[in-house]
């Protein structure tokens, strides 16, 4: 150990130089990763009309994955398992997110067809597109009259007709709500009564999803059978773990066994994977 005071200092202003530079810079990049996390949950929840200060739920969740890998490692013992937990709570409010968004939806595509008989029914009445889509916004229920009320908003605002409809195809992102918007900016366009094409797109709209519901019906079991094969082999260790803890240790506690753990994992990825590919027909 090299004993020279010159050294020493040198070190150790080293040392107080890089503590200095990284306390001024891990705060700004941590501020920055924060805001554009929040940004992104935000414009996230804003699709789906859910409106939560993402400062606000950005602690909530941090708070909830400190307590709960704390907790997982202070119970196990397990750096790796309070790892798992921390990921698996920092990833929950996407999955939240993406299930929120498509219940939203799946609801707005179940509303497509009385959507168009609405609009093609006041267009026969001899109104106006514009005053079509007010009336419906107000009397719908969400989601549909909340993306019609958007549209209106961002119509007084300033923004064209057919730019709302761009935003509410991207908005809903749905094969049903991009046929829609085609539809009406056809009718824009044109000028030309439309309400004979609503009324063609509603009829084959419904059809398809009553098609769609039947091959769910029919499909259902299969899906069961993904969700229970997929599950068992995780309930049965579990189970083991509580009842016998002593067996898994030639299972987890050699590379043999952690080798098969692995080769199972993937086993079961690829057969849920085939299973559900079986299951999902397109219609």
């Amino acid at each position: 150990m090299n004993d020279d005071p010159l050294v020493l200092v040198s070190a150790f202003v080293a040392a107080a130089a890089g503590g200095a530079a990284l306390a001024a810079v891990v705060p700004d990049w941590v501020r920055g990763l924060r805001f554009r996390l929040g940004e992104g949950l935000a414009a996230d929840l804003g699709r789906s009309f859910v409106f939560v200060h993402r400062g606000r739920l950005l602690a909530i969740n941090g708070t909830a994955l400190l307590i709960s890998a704390a907790g997982v490692w202070l119970l196990s013992g397990s750096v790796l398992a309070a790892m798992l937990v921390a990921l698996a709570v920092a990833l929950l409010p996407r999955l939240l997110i993406a299930w929120v968004e498509r219940r939203r939806a799946l609801r707005f595509r179940a509303q497509v067809p009385e959507l168009l008989n609405l609009l093609s029914g006041g267009l026969r009445a001899g109104n106006a597109l514009s005053v079509v889509i007010a009336q419906i916004a107000d009397e719908m229920a969400p989601p549909a009259g909340q993306e019609l009320a958007l549209m209106q908003r961002e119509q007084r605002m300033g923004a064209s007709f057919e730019r709302t409809l761009d935003r509410l195809s991207r908005r809903v992102r749905l094969e049903e709500a991009v046929l829609l918007c085609a539809a009406l900016k056809l009718g824009n366009r044109t000028g030309g009564g439309i309400a004979d094409t609503l009324d063609s797109l509603a009829d084959s709209t419904r059809r398809k999803l009553a098609l769609e519901g039947k091959v769910r019906a029919l499909t259902a079991q299969g899906r069961l059978q993904s969700w229970v094969m997929g599950g068992l082999p995780a309930v049965i260790v579990g189970l083991l773990a509580l009842i016998e803890p002593t067996m898994l240790d030639s299972l987890t506690g050699t590379w043999a066994g952690r080798v098969v753990c692995v080769g199972v994992l993937c086993a079961q990825i690829v057969g849920l994977l085939m299973i559900r590919s079986i299951v999902r027909i397109d219609v």
